[in-house]
């Protein structure tokens, strides 16, 4: 199995309801497709996660991704997140959305990636 369909980015981000920056590497398996995250620091006493409900347009510069994740940055919490990955250059940038919860997590926080590989 080849991974060269495999992009791996990583960079910092802030996820919502928190104030700072964690490092994180996303890897987009276009053949799959699927997202992988993981955290340098353990967020809930995990560090990956895998995308949920993924879809993946192809567009003429880039590839917009939509997925969702659950349990970050709290137990329960769904977020959405959204980016796109320029077929230009070797950047990404996203943002990911807290949806509604009871635990007050609340807002969107935007980042920028780098492709690593």
């Amino acid at each position: 199995m080849s991974n060269q369909q495999v992009q791996e980015y990583k960079g910092v981000m802030v996820l919502p309801g928190e104030q700072e920056e964690r490092r994180v590497t996303l890897a987009l398996d276009k053949t799959e497709p699927s997202v992988g995250i993981t955290f340098d620091e353990p967020i809930e006493g995990k560090t990956e996660w895998q995308s949920e409900n993924l879809t993946v347009a192809n567009r003429l510069k880039y590839d917009e991704v939509v997925f969702r994740t659950t349990g970050l940055p709290k137990e329960a919490i769904e977020v959405t997140w959204k980016f796109n990955s320029s077929l230009i250059d070797d950047s990404l940038a996203g943002v990911v959305i807290a949806l509604p919860n009871d635990q007050r997590i609340t807002g969107e926080k935007g980042f920028v990636l780098t492709r690593s590989n």
